[in-house]
């Protein structure tokens, strides 16, 4: 069953989002057409996310790391820390 593309990528970041490298899971567009956009900060990370999801396309964007707006370099090291 096909899900609204929204709604996939609520299901794929609740499938993913826990693994380490995984930065976010959001909605885009590739070549013109709506997908799904994984965002790693670890390209070993993204080994085995499909490249399609709920029949929609999913495309793997190196990003970094996510961090709050604000946040400082010692808040990161602290909560990557923590997450270990």
């Amino acid at each position: 069953m096909k899900h609204s593309i929204e709604t996939a990528s609520e299901r794929l970041a609740g499938k993913i989002l826990d693994r380490r490298g995984i930065s976010g899971v959001g909605v885009g567009v590739h070549k013109g057409r709506p997908c799904l956009k994984v965002f790693v900060s670890e390209h070993a990370s993204a080994g085995d996310i499909p490249s399609r999801f709920e029949g929609h396309p999913v495309r793997i964007v190196g990003a970094g790391v996510f961090r709050a707006q604000g946040a400082s370099d010692r808040d990161v090291r602290a909560m990557e820390t923590a997450d270990q």
